[in-house]
């Protein structure tokens, strides 16, 4: 197993090369950063002159002192000072077997990836991860030796900058407060599904929702309330829809739901299933490319808003009181008696 000090030796030199190049991600990496450095040193095994005799990494990444912040004096030597002496050899030796060879323990080449993934996830730019493995490649790049382990960093490279695309994917296409959706993405699923419909002669239905009454939930009850509110509605559709159907939010209290083989009495179904989930109030409209028939994705969201309004002002509309007949003569105005009669009301003249 890599040896603490070693490990921290590493990192302590990594983050003083990165921070060198301005290219560190922050402090907040560092249990990703540690616990990379440990799988890298495992999966390069007993061929590591860097690492010495590594076995599979257990080392609890919240107990080492990079993670604490608190980084011991030795830990910041030149990484030649930290390697064992067993770990040098002669310039004539052969040089070890590739460590990215199938020989190496897939097990061990599984947690490296999953490492990569998850610092490269965390610091959230390729170029970045590109820049810091890097100044790693040239810190343990020293001796001729150690050509498996530049191999690995750039395997954990690859794997590093999948994880940091991906983050950005999800910040790029979802809603940071409800975790759904946002409009780019809508707008993105909605094509999408839209040409898979046409090509298959599907139904193809789209749902315009607002939450009502967000404004005076957040003048009363404060934002907080209000966020709930919005989460609230985003989980309660999730729980309401297939698996194939998509919600998103489109800017503050509008959301809009892309409905794949579906007809407009089947949405209508999904959102009383909302309602009875205990859904918060919320206002909406449908529309469909069989019954509307539009050319464009822009009509058919179009279309939607329509009906939302329609709908809303049907519900909002206030009630009609009949008229109260008005008689002509007010003599003709009756009042009752003690025995409850109708008598002819008093004029006062």
């Amino acid at each position: 197993m890599p040896k603490d000090s070693t490990i921290e030796a590493l990192a302590a030199a990594w983050w003083q090369r990165c921070q060198a190049r301005r290219c560190a991600s922050g402090r907040a990496d560092a249990d990703e950063r540690e616990l990379l450095l440990h799988a890298l040193g495992a999966a390069a095994g007993g061929h590591s002159r860097l690492f010495g005799q590594a076995g599979l990494p257990g080392v609890d990444p919240g107990s080492s002192k990079i993670a604490s912040g608190t980084i011991s004096p030795e830990a910041t030597r030149p990484l030649e000072a930290t390697r064992p002496p067993e770990a040098t050899s002669p310039p004539d030796a052969p040089l070890p077997p590739d460590a990215t060879s199938p020989a190496v323990p897939i097990e061990r080449r599984r947690i490296l990836a999953a490492a990569a993934t998850r610092w490269g996830s965390r610091v959230g730019s390729p170029v970045l991860v590109v820049e810091q493995l890097v100044q790693l490649r040239a810190l343990v790049a020293v001796e001729p030796g150690q050509r498996a382990m530049t191999r690995l960093i750039d395997l954990t490279m690859i794997n590093a900058c999948r994880g940091a695309t991906d983050e950005l994917q999800r910040a790029a296409f979802s809603d940071p407060l409800t975790g759904c959706a946002n409009r780019r993405a809508f707008e993105r699923d909605l094509e999408r599904e839209w040409a898979r419909c046409a090509r298959a002669e599907l139904d193809l239905s789209v749902v315009a929702i607002d939450l009502d009454g967000l404004k005076a939930v957040n003048d009363t009850a404060g934002h907080a309330a209000g966020d709930g509110q919005l989460i609230l509605l985003v989980d309660t559709l999730r729980k309401a829809l297939r698996s194939m159907d998509g919600v998103y939010r489109l800017g503050g209290d509008e959301f809009g739901l892309v409905l794949p083989d579906t007809s407009p009495d089947d949405a209508a179904v999904i959102i009383a299933r909302a309602v009875r989930l205990g859904a918060p109030p919320f206002s909406w409209g449908t529309a469909s490319h069989s019954s509307t028939r539009c050319a464009a994705v822009g009509e058919l969201l179009a279309v939607a808003d329509a009906d939302l309004y329609t709908r809303r002002r049907v519900v909002r509309a206030p009630t009609r009181r009949r008229p109260r007949p008005k008689l002509a003569d007010a003599s003709l105005r009756l009042s009752s008696d003690e025995n409850g009669e109708p008598r002819p009301a008093l004029q006062v003249r």
